[in-house]
C-alpha cells in the first residue's frame, strides 16, 4: 500500500489526499431579528450580520455575541424596504479598522457612512461616524442600498430608482440624480470621498460625476467575482421580469434600461426626457438571465460568484434566488461569449434537513475566505444565517481537557479548527515566571495523563505528530495563527494539541486542547 502524501503549510503538516465534494446546506446563526447582510473582513474568522433594525451582530466560534458590533437603531427607518441594508469592511481593515455601513436614516433618505473599531476588535466605536454620502429619498421603497469595494479598492454604491412604481421621474435614465444608480468613490483620499477621475461621466454637463453605471430600478444585491472582477447585479423588476445583469470588469458607464427596459421587454418611456434611447436600442445592456413573474419569481435576490475552496464541485458558479419562490438556483457565465450554462434549481439540494429549510432568501454574502453564506430573513425573531459546506462536512469542535488539573489552564482556543480559516490559539505566559518561548504540538492520539517533570502530558507521545511550533514569548499573551489546509480528507481529523511554557531552565506543561477539524 502507498504511503499517501503529507501537505505542509505555513509550518502545519496534515496527513492530505482529495475526496470528491458534493453542496449541502448548515445553520450557523438563528433567533435573528430581519437579517439582511452576513459577510466578513478577508481573511478573518468571524462572521458579521447586519439586521434590518440597524445592528450588527458577531458570529464567534459559532455563537452570536450578546454585544452588538453596532448598533444604530435609534438612528435607522425600518418600514418597507428601510433599515440597515448594507456592510462593505475597508480592504485593509485589518490595519486600520475601518469599515462602511449603507441605511435609512430616520428621514428616509439613503445614508453611507464610515465607522472605525474601539479598542475591542468586536465591538465598534459608534462615535466614529463619519457620513460619507446622503440620497434623498421621494418613496420608502427601492432603497437598494447594497455596498462592495471593487478589486482596485473603490466603493461602489448601488441606488433603487426613489420608489413608487415605474420610476415615475424617470430617474434611472437621468444623469444629474444618483437615484438608479451603481455610484463608484474614492473613500481613502479626500473626506467624505473624491470622484475618481476614471470615473466615465465625469466633466459631462449636467452629470453627476459619481455614477458609474445606470438604468436600474432596484439592485438589492449584488457582488464582484472575486478571480474574474465582473460585477453581478440582481435587479428587482416591476410587472413581469427580473434580471441578473453583469458589468464586464474594465466596462464603465452601461445602462442597464430601467425604466424603458425592463429586462429584455419594452416597458415604457413615459416621462423620459427626449434623446432617451428608444426601446430595444442597442444602446441599453441586456441581462444574461430572466425570471418571469408568471412562474412565481416576483423579487430577485442577486447573489455570488464561489470562489472558496472546500467545494471544489461548485467553483465558478454564480447562486442566487428570488426572495418570493423560496428557490435557489445556480448557473455559469462565460463572459468572453456571454452564454449562460447550466443553469439549475438547487433548492432541493441545499436543504439544511432536520426539520429546517431556507424560505426568505435576503442576502448571499462570503465569509473571510470566500465560502458561501445565505441570509433567510423570515419574520420575526426566527432569521436565520446558512452556510454552504461539502454534503458530507463535519462540524468543527475545541473542547478543553486538563486531565488531572496539575497544569495550569494556559491554553485558549482563539478560533474553531475550520478547514480552509485561519486557526488561532492563544498562550497565557504568565503561568511561567520567566517565559523565553512558548510551544505548542499536535498528535493524534489523547492520553489519559502522563506526570512529567514540567506537569502532565495529555497527548500519546506514540501516536503521529501532526506539528510541533515554538516562538518566542512576549512574557503575556503568545498567539499562534495558521492557515489550515483546505482539504476534504482532513474533515472528522482529531487532534490533541497542548502547549507548554520554557524559561530559565524550567519548562511547565499548559492544558490541552482536543480539535475536531470541520468546516462550520
Amino acid at each position: 500500500m502507498k504511503p499517501r502524501p503529507w501537505l505542509l503549510v505555513a509550518g502545519w503538516i496534515f496527513c492530505a489526499h482529495s475526496v470528491a465534494a458534493q453542496v449541502s446546506s448548515v445553520r450557523i446563526a438563528s433567533g435573528l431579528t430581519r437579517p439582511l447582510w452576513a459577510g466578513a473582513p478577508a481573511g478573518d474568522e468571524r462572521i458579521f450580520i447586519g439586521t434590518q433594525g440597524g445592528q450588527i451582530l458577531v458570529l464567534v466560534n459559532g455563537v452570536v455575541r450578546p454585544e452588538p458590533f453596532l448598533d444604530l437603531t435609534g438612528a435607522v427607518s425600518t418600514g418597507s424596504e428601510q433599515g440597515l441594508l448594507g456592510v462593505a469592511f475597508h480592504p485593509a481593515h485589518a490595519s486600520n479598522g475601518a469599515f462602511f455601513v449603507s441605511y435609512t436614516d430616520l428621514a428616509g433618505d439613503s445614508v453611507v457612512a464610515r465607522f472605525t473599531l474601539s479598542s475591542d476588535r468586536n465591538v465598534a466605536d459608534e462615535a466614529s461616524q463619519s457620513v460619507v454620502l446622503t440620497v434623498d429619498q421621494p418613496f420608502a421603497n427601492h432603497n437598494g442600498g447594497d455596498i462592495h469595494f471593487g478589486p482596485e479598492g473603490a466603493l461602489y454604491i448601488f441606488l433603487g430608482d426613489g420608489g413608487s412604481a415605474a420610476d415615475p421621474g424617470c430617474r434611472a435614465q437621468r444623469l444629474d440624480t444618483l437615484l438608479g444608480k451603481v455610484l463608484r468613490l474614492d473613500v481613502d483620499s479626500a473626506a467624505p470621498y473624491a470622484i475618481p477621475p476614471d470615473n466615465p461621466f465625469v466633466g459631462v454637463p449636467g452629470a453627476r460625476g459619481e455614477i458609474f453605471h445606470y438604468g436600474l430600478r432596484n439592485p438589492w444585491r449584488n457582488g464582484f467575482d472575486r478571480v474574474t472582477g465582473d460585477l453581478y447585479l440582481g435587479d428587482v423588476g416591476q410587472d413581469l421580469r427580473e434580471e441578473i445583469d453583469v458589468a464586464r470588469a474594465g466596462s464603465a458607464g452601461l445602462n442597464f434600461g430601467w425604466r424603458v427596459m425592463e429586462g429584455t421587454r419594452c416597458h415604457s418611456i413615459g416621462t423620459c426626457a427626449a434623446g432617451t434611447p428608444p426601446c430595444d436600442s442597442p444602446l441599453y445592456v441586456r441581462p444574461i438571465l430572466e425570471l418571469t413573474h408568471a412562474a412565481g419569481s416576483f423579487a430577485i435576490t442577486g447573489g455570488r460568484v464561489y470562489r472558496g475552496c472546500a467545494i471544489p464541485s461548485e467553483y465558478g458558479k454564480y447562486f442566487f434566488s428570488d426572495f418570493a419562490d423560496a428557490k435557489i438556483r445556480s448557473l455559469e457565465y462565460e463572459p468572453a461569449t456571454g452564454l449562460v450554462a447550466n443553469f439549475t434549481d438547487r433548492t432541493a439540494e441545499l436543504e439544511p434537513g432536520g426539520g429546517l429549510s431556507i424560505r426568505n432568501v435576503a442576502s448571499f454574502g462570503e465569509d473571510g475566505f470566500g465560502e458561501l453564506l445565505i441570509c433567510d430573513r423570515d419574520s420575526g425573531s426566527s432569521g436565520e444565517v446558512y452556510k454552504l459546506v461539502p454534503s458530507w462536512g463535519m462540524r468543527a469542535a475545541a473542547v478543553v481537557r486538563n486531565g488531572s488539573g496539575v497544569n495550569p489552564p494556559c491554553l485558549e482556543g482563539g478560533s474553531l479548527p475550520i478547514l480552509g480559516n485561519l486557526w488561532e490559539v492563544r498562550v497565557q505566559a504568565s503561568a511561567h515566571p520567566h517565559p523565553l518561548a512558548s510551544t505548542i504540538v499536535g498528535y493524534a492520539r489523547p492520553s489519559p495523563g502522563l506526570l512529567v517533570p514540567a506537569g502532565e502530558r495529555l497527548f500519546d507521545i506514540r501516536s503521529p505528530r501532526f506539528f510541533k511550533i515554538i516562538q518566542g514569548s512576549n512574557g503575556s499573551l503568545d498567539v499562534f495563527r495558521g492557515p489550515l489546509p483546505c482539504d476534504p480528507a482532513l474533515a472528522g481529523l482529531r487532534v490533541v494539541v497542548q502547549a507548554g511554557l520554557v524559561g530559565a531552565g524550567m519548562r511547565r506543561l499548559c492544558n490541552a486542547l482536543d480539535l475536531t477539524l470541520g468546516y462550520w
